[in-house]
């Protein structure tokens, strides 16, 4: 299902990349305009706010029932341009209390590698919009201080029929973790979740 993941902040909106079709009648919404949340079944891994600087990354829900995005994200996470970061995501579903995993699970070990990838499905809904990607394309989010510049674009989170997620809560959960060039894992793995709802378009 996810084939190549990227970052974390082209992963806010994982669920675009499940669209398998044209055929569309479902919408995730997140609870959050802001998007993010802590992980609360992970102790002892990092917010994404280790990751990265979001005070000036504009996020703001509008009528349509989308998202308005724009602004810049700074880098801040404490490892080395040398390092391999590897990312896993999993869709959970919220039934009588208890989070459920899905069907959808994936992971990358090296996504920095696909992080402007034209060729990948979330491309158009992301990392297209960073524009100054000529300048920060090979940093990743490996180098603290690198700034990404967003222009204004409007994230709406579709779902197409042929993805079998039911209307409900769900959530997707990301784990970020570096490696240094002896492949020993660094200790401030990062973890954040997106919560909302699938309602019928």
């Amino acid at each position: 299902m996810v084939g190549e993941l990227s970052w974390q902040w082209q992963i806010l909106i994982l669920l675009q990349i499940i669209r398998l079709s044209s055929q569309l009648n479902h919408q995730f919404v997140p609870e959050k305009e802001d998007l993010f949340s802590d992980c609360t079944d992970k102790p002892g891994y990092q917010s994404v706010d280790k990751m990265s600087d979001f005070s000036q990354f504009i996020r703001k829900r509008n009528k349509n029932g989308g998202i308005d995005i724009h602004g810049n994200i700074t880098m801040k996470w404490d490892i080395q341009p040398s390092d391999r970061v590897s990312v896993e995501v999993g869709i959970l579903k919220l039934e009588k209390g208890t989070w459920k995993p899905t069907v959808f699970k994936g992971a990358d070990k090296d996504f920095c590698k696909s992080f402007y990838d034209k060729n990948t499905i979330y491309y158009p809904h992301s990392t297209e919009h960073v524009i100054n990607k000529e300048e920060v394309k090979d940093k990743c989010v490996k180098v603290p201080g690198t700034v990404l510049i967003v222009e204004p674009f409007q994230l709406k989170i579709l779902i197409s029929l042929a993805v079998p997620l039911t209307p409900g809560r769900h959530k997707a959960l990301i784990i970020f973790t570096a490696f240094d060039k002896a492949n020993v894992k660094r200790p401030d793995e990062i973890c954040t979740e997106i919560i909302g709802d699938i309602v019928k378009g």
